[in-house]
């Protein structure tokens, strides 16, 4: 997309988010059930079937970078993993084969969406849905994780530490934790001031998602070991929402 489309663009969305659409984007703000439920029939009927098959190639990657670094791992004891904002279960079909599954999400509105897709792949055994704020899981006990996946998910929460806190403190020694995010662009590229300008409106439509945040540094602020980040720019997708990392991280 070129500097004068986004730019108009942006400027109509502003506009018309100002005038004629002002009561529904209240709605979005203040009244978070609402939020929840539309932001879960958007992304599962409109967003999911748009993105979703110019992101496939980026979450099988996620998945193959955890199945290189567990490659020697013993197949025959289930490797117990926890999805941070499991959503409608988008990373189901490639999840390693004898999978157990302890599922987040504080979203009510996606467990519908979730519990009908989780059918369809036998390879991963479901334990249990748990409605928790990623940055507070007390259901989950200490270090009993092996694997914690989060794709698309630290854009939205709360807190950004908090969350991988929590993370850290659920995994067992030597666990990974693997993420796909979209994060900012460098501050000196114009690309990083056009996400600044749509931040506020796409926090507010898209369910608490920041596009200005950036990842990485999060990990090392957290003092996770042995952090892998690979930078993708998937070329079909919208300015806002690349470049995209893919990364493992792991807790001793």
């Amino acid at each position: 997309m070129g500097f004068i489309v986004f730019v108009t663009l942006s400027i109509f969305w502003w506009i018309a988010s100002l005038t004629i659409l002002l009561p529904f984007v209240l709605l979005l703000k203040y009244w978070k059930a609402f939020q929840n439920r539309w932001f879960s029939f958007i992304f599962v009927h409109f967003l999911a079937p748009y993105f979703e098959p110019r992101m496939t190639r980026y979450r099988k990657e996620c998945f193959e970078l955890l199945k290189k670094n567990i490659s020697d791992r013993d197949k025959s004891k289930p490797l117990k993993m926890l999805e941070i904002g499991i959503g409608s279960g988008a990373n189901l079909p490639y999840y390693p084969e004898n999978s157990s599954l302890t599922a987040v999400d504080m979203n009510v509105s996606f467990k519908e969406y979730f519990y009908k897709n989780q059918k369809k792949y036998p390879q991963v055994k479901f334990e249990r849905l748990i409605t928790c704020m990623a940055e507070n899981m007390p259901e989950v006990e200490d270090s009993s994780i092996d694997i914690v996946i989060s794709t698309y998910v630290l854009c939205s929460v709360e807190d950004v530490q908090s969350v991988l806190s929590e993370i850290r403190r659920v995994l067992k020694p030597g666990g990974k934790f693997v993420y796909l995010e979209h994060c900012a662009h460098a501050k000196k590229e114009w690309l990083y001031l056009a996400q600044k300008f749509v931040a506020p409106l796409w926090l507010i439509y898209c369910n608490g998602c920041h596009i200005d945040r950036h990842i990485p540094d999060e990990l090392h602020k957290a003092g996770f070991s042995n952090i892998i980040c690979e930078k993708k720019y998937p070329p079909d997708l919208p300015v806002t929402l690349k470049p995209q990392y893919i990364g493992i991280a792991t807790v001793y």
